[in-house]
């Protein structure tokens, strides 16, 4: 019983003056309309391609699927697009470079034997640059640099010494330095009443994109904390980095903590509040700023609020490893960077990102003040917002996951329980549209946005393009497995990645969608 837990819960927590605000410089993006080089397409992680000019609301209706591929097994990344080749990483331990406009495999390795890791795989989006294809491992949280042209192994680096450590969160790259966060599972462990949970906390690694070397590593939790209080988590797991050159900071999302030490349960027990028990240096739950020369932790940001979660927390496991759970309310969303409407005229530099707690976080970027927030539907440990927001400036477009079916009212009126899909004001928060999951499923994975088309995936098998001033559902296509992929978007083409077997329906089918030739 315990072990089909175990695995269960692996399979879901693994998972200006005029008043108009606008998407803050990508940098790094790349202008050419063949290429989306990382998981969010740019270091300000819009997952959005601006320069899409043949896939919009006129045309995206009369998608086609243009070819299929086939791997090893299931696809959750946002594949990188670069050089007429596609980048995709599976679930069985391979790596793939296809033809953009065939699928042929140009080559496939095993990231296994890249990794030296026996078993390990990717998950997390590549990184293209230059020749050279970035990706990170689960076990062994190894990040890897491989020759484009030849699959070859150019060098590896671990990022953690736990040995727990895995990497989730998608490596971003700017000015020959890769920014890689650290997860793990380790709250896993803490299931079992033997085990003393727990010593792993969260990170964010700042490498030498050309030789591996770490330049430094910022944990998001201090070695120890006054009298040797011990806290651990803060992981950075589903947060893709953000890179603001201007100000020189890199921006990142942490998750709850796996455990606090017993005098801060002892406070809580006691009747004490957040501020009372937790030091101001527990950055869990938070939007965190790093100094991107220096790894210097400049400011973090998040709820006033307790989350001690591990396994121990859920109904049929002893409690020894949780006696105080908390609500798993992750800062899972990669940060997005703003330009709001600010004083006297001047420009307002913003970072946000989305939690599990179903709300939005608006915060100014250089002091980590809240500007505003926005809740969007409920939240749990599966609820909320998850995998990732998408930006075009204007619109934050979101799916609101609600595993758990609790019943909540969308701005229409409607009562639904399952899945929505939104987009909220980048200036005030406010929901423009919120839309049900046409099919009342749930959607967990990230967002896309294009050329006025915002593009999302659910668990039950399908994927859809709204319109991203309306909701109007434009187009829907059933896939083979679940989807919990985003779309890249290039040239008129959309490539998804389909099947997540630990949630829905397992596949090892890749898409690729365009419109029907003359």
């Amino acid at each position: 019983m315990r072990t089909a837990r175990f695995a269960a819960m692996l399979a879901t927590i693994l998972l200006a003056t005029t008043g108009t605000a606008t998407a803050a410089p990508a940098g790094d993006s790349g202008t050419a309309r063949a290429r989306w080089t990382m998981g969010g397409h740019d270091i300000g992680n819009s997952r959005s391609n601006p320069a899409e000019r043949v896939l919009g609301p006129a045309t995206v209706p009369r998608l086609a699927v243009d070819w299929t591929a086939t791997t090893a097994g299931d696809v959750s990344a946002t594949p990188a697009v670069a050089g007429g080749a596609v980048y995709v990483p599976d679930w069985g331990g391979a790596f793939h470079k296809l033809d953009a406009r065939t699928g042929a495999v140009i080559w496939t390795r095993s990231v296994a034997e890249w990794a030296g890791v026996a078993g390990t795989f990717s998950r997390t989006s590549p990184v293209v640059h230059g020749d050279t294809v970035y990706l990170g491992t689960q076990a062994g949280a190894v990040l890897l640099a491989v020759d484009t042209r030849t699959g070859d192994l150019r060098w590896r680096a671990a990022m953690d010494p736990h040995p727990q450590a895995i990497l989730t969160s998608s490596p971003v790259i700017h000015d020959g330095v890769l920014y890689q966060g650290v997860s793990s599972l380790e709250f896993l462990l803490a299931g079992d009443p033997a085990y003393d949970c727990c010593t792993f906390r969260g990170s964010l690694v700042a490498v030498d994109a050309r030789t591996g070397a770490v330049r430094w590593k910022s944990h998001t939790l201090p070695d120890q904390g006054p009298g040797g209080d011990i806290f651990s988590g803060a992981s950075v797991w589903g947060s893709t980095p953000t890179v603001d050159p201007r100000s020189g900071t890199v921006f990142v999302g942490t998750g709850q903590n796996y455990s606090v030490p017993a005098s801060a349960r002892e406070c809580q027990e006691n009747g004490g509040t957040p501020r009372d028990c937790l030091p101001s240096w527990n950055a869990k739950d938070s939007i965190v700023a790093f100094d991107l020369r220096t790894g210097r932790l400049k400011w973090s940001t998040g709820p006033e609020r307790f989350d001690e979660w591990n396994l121990a927390c859920l109904p049929g496991f002893p409690p020894n490893n949780c006696p105080n759970p908390g609500p798993d309310h992750d800062t899972s969303d990669g940060t997005h960077l703003f330009t709001l409407p600010g004083k006297h005229g001047k420009p307002r530099l913003a970072v946000g990102a989305g939690q599990k707690s179903g709300e939005f976080w608006m915060l100014d970027a250089a002091t980590g003040e809240i500007i505003w927030s926005a809740s969007v539907g409920p939240g749990s440990v599966l609820g909320g917002i998850e995998w990732g927001t998408a930006t075009d400036g204007r619109r934050i477009y979101f799916a609101e996951t609600n595993m758990d079916r609790v019943p909540y009212q969308l701005p229409g009126g409607e009562t639904i329980d399952y899945s929505s899909f939104g987009a909220l004001d980048v200036a005030t928060g406010r929901i423009l549209w919120q839309v049900p999951e046409p099919h009342g499923g749930q959607a967990v994975g990230p967002a896309t946005v294009a050329n006025g088309v915002a593009y999302f995936g659910a668990l039950n098998g399908w994927m859809y393009a709204l319109d991203a001033a309306t909701g109007e559902v434009l187009w829907e296509h059933l896939g083979a497995g679940a989807s919990n992929a985003g779309p890249a978007i290039v040239d008129g083409r959309l490539y998804w990645g389909n099947g997540y077997q630990r949630l829905g329906a397992p596949s090892t089918t890749f898409y690729s969608f365009a419109l029907p030739r003359p």
